[in-house]
């Protein structure tokens, strides 16, 4: 279940022009991350659409982010809900909700690592720990978005991903598509709708029921 699921946190806009991050302007990426940070909380609609190599058709799917910066999230699919994704500040969750099967990972797992990098979760999770797991290759700009093209350093994340590539919006500052390239042939692209910020969070978001599933 795991590599599928992971195959979920991904996104796109793609350039590859094989400069270094040294070369290429970052402060929109880095501006992102930081806004980011000042936030009590974030709830936001996402649309998702999975390319796989098997199938001639992509698979779309809807969800919601749920997000305490730095701290915890939920990442749902499917309404009802199919796959979900929990963080409760110790252990990454990740649920088959039609299956119910669970598998739990420590957050430094390769497995689940890019995904806490990505929404800026655990102490590691900033601007600069992304420049020492990923090499920029390369970026594009418009009057309103702004896109980096993210490559893996480490051979551990050499095997879950190929490229990550993370959009800005230059308005709000916040993240608004992703692509994930998995080794497989796999493309993941997530679409987020704009946030509701530091608003109330459904009560128990970030908590799993561990009885009801089967744990792998």
């Amino acid at each position: 279940m795991s590599r599928s699921f992971i195959s979920l946190f991904l996104f796109t806009a793609v350039c590859q022009l094989g400069i270094t991050s040294a070369a290429v302007d970052l402060e929109p990426l880095k501006k992102s991350y930081a806004k980011q940070k000042t936030y009590k909380s974030v709830k936001v609609k996402m649309r998702q659409t999975k390319k796989l190599p098997a199938l001639n058709e992509p698979v779309k799917n809807t969800g919601y982010l749920w997000l305490q910066p730095g701290k915890a999230f939920r990442w749902q699919l499917g309404d009802p809900k199919v796959q979900s994704a929990v963080f409760d500040g110790q252990k990454v969750y990740l649920l088959d909700e039609k299956k119910k099967s669970a598998e739990s990972f420590d957050p430094n797992d390769r497995k689940v690592k890019p995904l806490l990098l990505m929404l800026g979760i655990g102490e590691a999770a900033s601007f600069e720990s992304l420049m020492k797991n990923f090499d920029v290759t390369g970026v594009t700009r418009t009057d309103s978005q702004y896109a980096a093209a993210l490559s893996p350093k480490s051979g551990k994340l050499k095997r879950v991903i190929v490229q990550m590539v993370l959009q800005v919006s230059l308005k709000t500052d916040y993240i608004e598509r992703i692509e994930w390239t998995q080794k497989d042939g796999s493309v993941i692209i997530t679409e987020f709708a704009r946030p509701e910020l530091n608003g109330s969070l459904p009560k128990d978001v970030f908590k799993v029921n561990e009885n009801a599933y089967t744990w792998e």
